[in-house]
């Protein structure tokens, strides 16, 4: 998607302290320490601890397996987009083509299609490899090219998918499928209970002023996937939390989808080293974050009004009120 404004995207966004968006979020839906408070009661312990293997690209690989785990084919765009060269695109399709893949998704980037539908049935472990080379270029097309990155290592002319599934590393694989494990337990049971609209990697109208795809869409459910370890006590063990910019995050999702394209009745975090699925109808979640009685549509066109009024997102006043968007 062509983003038209100069805003960063919604995370770098809600990063930023002085940021008019965090700050529109902050002082209309900030009441958030019940719910936190809440959700640290209702978390067990942590189920899926880490290893040697890189978290973010575990997280990043732990995505695109839960999408093969709800659809056989899902849009590969953000790992094309990391693929810069002509092997590399190549090698990717040829991947896919191990996978059985076949596009079936209506648009380029978000697959949408009425779920819930039946996932890939390629090998587990086969999936695992796929999945951590196609994180591997996610990774390549959204924060560019990183020391140690194996990419790096591949020599150009002979590059296949061949290749390309032999880059994760065995604690990697290892602590995939035991994700998957209790993902297939403790997450798609309450997924595959939603029948309708499903869209995976969706994006939004709001998109288009301030890059943002989440992870998925069930039937009106909008879902992030965690795989964090969660903060350390003293005792060496963790704690899962459910912190404000992951709250911010989903708020900002919500507000984005202007026209109410995917009817988004429900946010909800599953937190995938804990198995824990948390989900919050929205018109009781922004009330109490609120404190009051919220009408989304007036809120979505503030919201839209205020990213159409700043040229750029990077340098404002921090004055919290109705000019947020006052230049320093």
């Amino acid at each position: 998607m062509t983003i038209i404004s100069g805003w960063p995207a919604l995370t770098v966004a809600l990063s930023n302290r002085a940021s008019p968006a965090r700050l529109f979020i902050q002082e209309r839906f900030g009441r958030w320490q019940d719910l936190q408070a809440r959700y640290r009661e209702s978390v067990g312990p942590l189920v899926v601890p880490g290893s040697q293997a890189n978290p973010g690209t575990i997280g990043s690989a732990f995505d695109w397996m839960v999408r093969f785990m709800v659809h056989p084919s899902p849009d590969l765009r953000l790992a094309l987009l990391g693929a810069r060269t002509p092997p590399l695109r190549h090698a990717v399709h040829e991947l896919a083509r191990t996978l059985n893949y076949s596009q079936t998704g209506d648009s380029v980037g978000t697959c949408r299609f009425s779920g819930p539908a039946a996932g890939s049935e390629a090998d587990h472990q086969l999936l695992a490899r796929a999945c951590w080379a196609l994180a591997l270029l996610t990774d390549l097309y959204r924060v560019g090219p990183t020391p140690g990155s194996p990419l790096m290592a591949l020599a150009p002319r002979s590059i296949n998918a061949e290749k390309l599934l032999e880059l994760a590393p065995p604690a990697a694989l290892d602590e995939l499928q035991t994700l998957r494990a209790f993902a297939e337990r403790s997450l798609l049971p309450s997924l595959s209970a939603r029948h309708g609209a499903w869209a995976l990697g969706p994006t939004f109208a709001g998109s288009s002023l301030m890059n943002a795809d989440a992870d998925l869409i069930a039937a009106g459910l909008l879902l992030e996937l965690k795989t964090g370890l969660g903060s350390k006590h003293r005792d060496g063990t963790r704690r899962s939390s459910l912190e404000a910019p992951t709250i911010m995050q989903l708020l900002g999702y919500v507000l984005l989808d202007f026209p109410d394209e995917f009817a988004i009745e429900a946010v909800g975090v599953y937190s995938a080293r804990y198995a824990h699925l948390t989900t919050l109808r929205l018109p009781e979640l922004l009330a109490e974050l609120a404190g009051r009685p919220v009408d989304l549509k007036e809120e979505r066109v503030a919201f839209r009004q205020l990213l159409h009024s700043c040229s750029t997102g990077d340098h404002f006043s921090p004055r919290v009120g109705d000019h947020l968007c006052s230049p320093e």
